[in-house]
């Protein structure tokens, strides 16, 4: 009898994790979909609609990029200047 009990629940448990991967399918697709855009499946995309997301993705990578390398120099020339005027006064 106790192991009649012990495959039960991993019978149990095995379903239960069939059931989270679904709801974690779900809530990605739920997430990346908006108002906007509309999901695609990269199963089901076509190769067309695939290039097209790897333009998209690289374009805006470029402009983070290029955000963060503005900031950066920004703010190392804004240091610079501040330790060159209290290099003066000193």
């Amino acid at each position: 009898m106790a192991g009649e009990g012990s495959m039960m629940h991993a019978n149990t448990s095995l379903k239960n994790n069939r059931r989270a991967k679904k709801s974690r399918l779900e809530n990605f697709v739920n997430s990346t979909t908006n108002g906007n855009t509309a999901f695609v499946d990269p199963i089901k995309a076509t190769p067309k609609q695939l290039a097209d997301i790897k333009q998209k993705l690289q374009e805006e990578n470029k402009a983070i990029q290029r955000k963060k390398i503005i900031l950066t120099v920004s703010i190392v020339g804004s240091i610079l200047i501040i330790l060159a005027v209290l290099n003066q006064f000193l």
